[in-house]
């Protein structure tokens, strides 16, 4: 959407192919029960701070697309907590109370701390050039203990990393900014509060859009892209074409030789994700974390498990503990659980199974969740009672709503980074790309539209 309006801007005819009947991909939104949920949206990174001023990519990514930042109604975080078995660490969108933080918990590596931030000052991880360098082998060797490695390792992969049990140390530098320098933030009214002005302004612009009309085949000839044949059996020609499905799903569109075998690789790391509406407010049970990062454990698990769902580390989400005033007068709530889950096992259950499964994994998920949440477990009871509404998406859910192989979260650990692929005129934009979350894919199609298209020309 954000490379298409970018295109539109300097007067290129553009036409969106849209899979699914709603945009936003895997940042999209769906109603049931008269309520509207937001699909990937925890938290939206890259707040601007009073230290990233004019640099923040969010701001970056609003002036790049002409679209106004007062008008996404964002608002921060209260606080979010990194919970380890051992230990916990606090953050909000004050990078100094964090850093003080860290030296409180890990007195002795503070000055390893301090060393990690010049070595990301340094990296220039937003390179397309960047070399692959393993995080956990960078902070393994900055710190004498391996327990804030874990912790560091434990919000940015969870917000971005293809890999499992690790993140490359561009993605890491990236993120550990946007999340701890700069900081998170919700828009008032979800997703769409970014969704809709890219749209307003892209049809304004003469773009043209084409729902539920997934992309079967793309016909080439002479190393080049020729027609783009749709599931209704219409085929369009273009110049340039920009896809945002991922490097393998795209390469499997691809009807002509290639010049040379793909090498990359298929993503592994999926999510389930149970969505609890409640009575009330968190405050009501004390809960005043806005994110809880937990890992059961010292050393942080991230990878695809071999049973249907991994409890030992997840992501709690509360969105009503953003600082929203309008908050103030909720009836009720929302607690979003993330964990882990394998693709294999959840695309194997008949329909009755697949329910059934489901419903046993919401109170497994639950019953982790609550032991991170003070006095969670002394609750449950009176929690529980108080639960309206559960929803739960799964890794099969993942892949039919994108079609991304083994419902990988994040795609492949194969980034292309220049946005480039084997043929002259078909480029990759989002995950694959290296961008991650919603500001990253705002900027990955703003950069292949100006990188290979619009300077080009």
């Amino acid at each position: 959407m954000s490379a298409g309006l970018r295109l539109s801007m300097f007067g290129k005819r553009v036409i969106i192919f849209e899979k699914h009947f709603v945009v936003g991909g895997l940042n999209s939104f769906y109603a049931k029960k008269s309520r509207k949920f937001d699909v990937g949206l925890h938290a939206v990174t890259n707040f601007p701070s009073e230290n990233s001023g004019k640099t923040s990519p969010l701001l970056r990514a609003c002036r790049q697309l002409r679209i106004p930042f007062e008008s996404l109604n964002l608002y921060p975080q209260k606080q979010s907590t990194i919970s380890f078995t051992e230990k916990s660490l606090k953050f909000n969108n004050d990078f100094e109370f964090f850093v003080n933080e860290i030296e409180k918990k890990f007195p002795q590596e503070k000055d390893n701390f301090q060393a990690l931030l010049r070595k990301m000052e340094d990296f220039d991880a937003y390179s397309p050039t960047v070399k692959e360098i393993s995080s956990r082998k960078v902070l393994k060797e900055t710190f004498q203990y391996s327990l804030l490695s874990e912790m560091l390792l434990c919000p940015t992969c969870y917000y971005g990393s293809a890999q499992e049990n690790d993140i490359d140390f561009a993605t890491f530098t990236m993120l550990f900014d946007a999340i701890f320098k700069q900081g998170l933030a919700r828009p008032d009214f979800g997703i769409r509060a970014f969704l809709d002005p890219i749209i307003k302004k892209f049809d304004e612009l003469g773009g043209k859009r084409l729902m539920n009309a997934g992309v079967q085949k793309l016909l080439c000839k002479n190393n080049v892209v020729k027609e783009i044949l749709i599931d209704n059996g219409s085929v369009y020609t273009a110049d340039q074409v920009i896809s945002t499905c991922g490097i393998l799903e795209t390469e499997d569109l691809i009807t002509c030789d290639k010049n040379s075998e793909s090498s990359t690789e298929i993503g592994n790391f999926s999510i389930i994700e149970s969505i609890s509406i409640f009575e009330g407010k968190p405050s009501d049970f004390g809960w005043e974390d806005t994110i809880v990062f937990y890992n059961d454990g010292e050393k942080f698990r991230y990878q695809k498990p071999n049973s249907k769902v991994d409890l030992e580390s997840g992501v709690i989400c509360m969105p009503e503990n953003y600082t929203n005033p309008s908050n103030k007068n909720i009836t009720e709530s929302r607690l979003r659980i993330t964990n882990p889950a394998n693709f294999d096992i959840w695309s194997g259950y008949k329909d009755e199974r697949y329910k059934k499964e489901k419903k046993e994994s919401e109170l497994d998920m639950l019953d982790r969740a609550l032991h991170h949440l003070p006095n969670g477990i002394k609750q449950k009871e009176i929690f529980t009672d108080n639960i309206k509404f559960k929803d739960t998406f799964t890794p099969r859910t993942i892949k039919r709503f994108t079609n991304k192989k083994n419902g990988a979260l994040y795609g492949s650990p194969t980034k292309s980074r220049k946005g480039t692929t084997m043929l002259d005129n078909l480029y990759i934009s989002g995950t694959d790309q290296g961008y991650i979350g919603i500001v990253g894919a705002m900027l990955g199609g703003i950069a292949v539209a100006n990188n290979q298209i619009l300077r080009r020309n």
